[in-house]
């Protein structure tokens, strides 16, 4: 899986030059606020009615146990029901294990799996299964014999349902962590009281899987063209919403950001984090797919942006990455959802969109509208060529 991609460098002063002014987040925030103040001076008062409600997130209105159980039985959500229900998963507080489980596999298409389970893969597959099975666990349900089988049998029965891929290493991270959050045992407390061995339902688990794979199989397939799209789209929006932590990496002599972030995707993001955030990230990604990745790995570089500029030496940044940041971010995002901040954090970061968000931002898109009009305020332009050409040659 270690796979590199060669991207061209950005960050040089020529380079700097070459892309749009209007682009950069390299400008400094203070400078940013006189621009806006400028561009608002020139909108009609249609246009700046507009921008105030861009700014304003309008509250989500949760859904209650009844309409959660009516919404089990149904296979197809429109914009808004995805929104209401990803608002009430993450701050909804006492939803019922098996009611959440129940919303989960309403997006998933079961089959018959037995076929599945009753042969046998490749050699070669089987080895590097059993190799890779026994350093999956990092939670201590994980380290039992019950665990152990199932993980093992749910990957074998994959790689005969899809033989075009087998099995990678990293499938075993996302497997096990959809039969942590799919096990009974663990997750209903009054189930555990009763101290009996609950028989878990394997053929759930793998189709679960399945569902999931559907999305990945670009980065399990030879030449993983899946991690080269991702990164390369990973970097344009880091270069419109976080400039600076790119060119930081840069001169850290980070210039493959495969390096950095090519394990977050092989893994879902799951990898040695607790359960309660693997949950919050297979709920969000069954919602919004692979767009939630993307836009929560951006948001959460921002979140950390002041931090990350601050390492300068390449044995700082990677364990923060690698170990450190998701499972930092998510402690603050516990923080928010006991002050009832977390689904407007989410709505501000974009975690909500059906694609990637780009980062285009308020500066652009009025400009935009300021040039359909064949109408360009010089002071703005002004401004914004002194501070932003001043802060590239190093004299502010």
């Amino acid at each position: 899986m270690k796979q590199s991609t060669k991207q061209e460098r950005r960050g040089s002063f020529d380079s700097q030059l070459s892309n749009s002014i209007f682009k950069s987040n390299f400008i400094a925030l203070d400078v940013k606020k006189q621009i806006d103040d400028q561009i608002i001076n020139y909108q009609g008062d249609d246009e700046f009615e507009m921008l105030e409600k861009q700014q304003k997130n309008i509250p989500i209105l949760l859904f209650n146990n009844d309409q959660l159980i009516k919404l089990n039985k149904k296979q197809n959500f429109g914009d808004d029901q995805k929104l209401q229900l990803a608002a009430t998963l993450i701050q909804q507080r006492g939803i019922k294990y098996l009611q959440r489980k129940a919303i989960w596999m309403t997006f998933i298409e079961k089959g018959d799996a037995k076929k599945y389970f009753s042969k046998q893969p490749p050699q070669q597959v089987e080895q590097q299964i059993k190799k890779d099975i026994n350093r999956t666990g990092y939670d201590d349900k994980m380290n039992n014999n019950k665990y152990i089988n199932l993980l093992h049998r749910i990957l074998r029965a994959y790689a005969i349902y899809n033989p075009k891929i087998g099995y990678t290493q990293g499938m075993n991270v996302i497997c096990g962590n959809i039969i942590l959050l799919l096990s009974i045992d663990g997750n209903d407390r009054e189930l555990e009281l009763d101290n009996f061995e609950v028989i878990e339902d394997e053929e759930e688990m793998f189709w679960m899987f399945v569902h999931l794979m559907k999305s990945m199989e670009d980065l399990f397939i030879s030449g993983v063209p899946g991690i080269h799209r991702r990164i390369k789209q990973l970097e344009q929006m880091i270069q419109n919403r976080c400039n600076e932590i790119l060119l930081h990496l840069q001169s850290n002599n980070i210039d493959n950001l495969c390096q950095c972030f090519s394990q977050y995707y092989f893994t879902m993001l799951m990898q040695k984090q607790e359960k309660k955030f693997a949950r919050l990230i297979l709920e969000m990604f069954l919602l919004y797919g692979e767009a939630f990745i993307q836009n929560f790995i951006v948001g959460t570089l921002q979140f950390y942006q002041f931090k990350i500029i601050k390492m300068n030496e390449l044995e700082k940044l990677m364990p923060f990455f690698r170990d450190t940041m998701f499972s930092s971010y998510y402690q603050e995002l516990k923080k928010l959802k006991k002050q009832n901040l977390i689904i407007q954090h989410f709505q501000q970061n974009h975690y909500f969109d059906k694609d990637p968000y780009l980062g285009i931002t308020q500066i652009e898109s009025n400009i935009e509208k300021q040039q359909k009009r064949k109408f360009i305020p010089e002071k703005i332009l002004n401004l914004l060529t002194k501070n932003w050409f001043g802060k590239i040659l190093g004299q502010q």
